[in-house]
């Protein structure tokens, strides 16, 4: 598809300090390399980590819509959000007409020698935001899986001593 691409493409907004400064304060492990003394504290460590992973798909929102913007949507290209069996969500290089997806897509657009230079170096950049936001995503969604898991076991070894206890007691 042969498409007039403008010499200089819209400024690229990065994402700066600022749009990671909410999650700064939210993500600090901090909390995370300490005793657990029950379910409580692993259920709060997992919700953290939802309300951080809803940031992070805030922040893949914007660059998605940045990548929507002249000259970007003149491409045959589209940076999409995907949203994962397991419940977490990525980003996406995709075709227009979503026949072919991953880097290979991406790459295929930065080595069309007809495209401005500028053109190249604005999808470089979203292409590395999209590795390290993917990253992220992909960390905390971890961290909420494991932190789900262990506070299951946690309530269910609390059940048995319990249920022991009584058991116990019981037959004194």
């Amino acid at each position: 598809m042969n498409l007039m691409i403008p010499a200089q493409p819209m400024p690229f907004e990065a994402l700066t300090p600022d749009a990671y400064r909410q999650l700064e304060h939210a993500a600090s492990l901090k909390g995370l390399l300490k005793p657990f003394k029950g379910k409580g504290e692993l259920d709060h460590l997992a919700q953290v980590a939802r309300e951080i992973e809803a940031q992070l798909c805030h922040l893949m929102e914007a660059v998605v819509q940045q990548a929507g913007q002249p000259p970007y949507s003149l491409l045959d290209i589209r940076l999409v959000l995907q949203n994962t069996s397991a419940g977490s969500t990525f980003l996406r290089w995709r075709t227009r007409d979503f026949a072919r997806m991953g880097v290979a897509v991406w790459e295929r657009q930065v080595r069309n020698k007809t495209q401005p230079q500028a053109v190249r170096e604005g999808l470089h950049r979203f292409e590395c935001n999209r590795i390290a936001l993917n990253l992220q995503m992909s960390v905390v969604h971890s961290l909420y899986r494991q932190a789900s898991t262990c506070a299951i076991k946690m309530a269910s070894a609390e059940r048995l001593l319990r249920q022991f206890t009584t058991a116990a007691e019981i037959s004194r």
